[in-house]
């Protein structure tokens, strides 16, 4: 099993449109060729996980990278693992919008994924580097 980590940032321009386009396109492919993972959009910034056949994560992420309606990829951390920390997750997705209850909604689902990291009996790094990803953008954005 694969997995790779990367983040990157939205173009300004972004829509909730491209948002939904985005998820679309990625839950058929990934449901078709077995990879799970978890899409994370904040405060412009998005970051992902995605595990399966390492080709097939390779492909699709090369794919990612060339998108327009985002710049500055960066892979967090590629590696192999034994099993899917995502098993039922074709792709999870969390965005938030700054509106007024924003900060309890983002505190709470950063607990959340505080909580599920502390599951993860046997981390890998690039399993690590996601969550330290996701905590970064959420507590204090750039």
């Amino acid at each position: 099993m694969f997995e790779l980590a990367y983040r990157s940032v939205a173009k300004n321009n972004i829509s909730k449109q491209d948002i939904s386009d985005i998820l679309e396109s990625a839950n058929k492919f990934n449901l078709d060729n077995k990879i799970t993972g978890c899409l994370v959009f904040y405060d412009n910034y998005f970051i992902q996980i995605l595990e399966g056949d390492r080709k097939k994560v390779k492909d699709i992420f090369s794919k990612i990278a060339k998108d327009p309606r985002h710049y500055s990829v960066k892979i967090l951390s590629e590696g192999l693992k034994e099993e899917r920390f995502f098993p039922e997750w074709n792709m999870a997705y969390a965005n938030f919008d700054k509106g007024e209850n924003a900060n309890e909604e983002v505190k709470s689902y950063a607990n959340n994924l505080i909580l599920l990291s502390e599951f993860t009996e046997k981390p890998t790094t690039t399993l690590m580097m996601f969550w330290a990803g996701i905590s970064r953008i959420i507590k204090s954005p750039v």
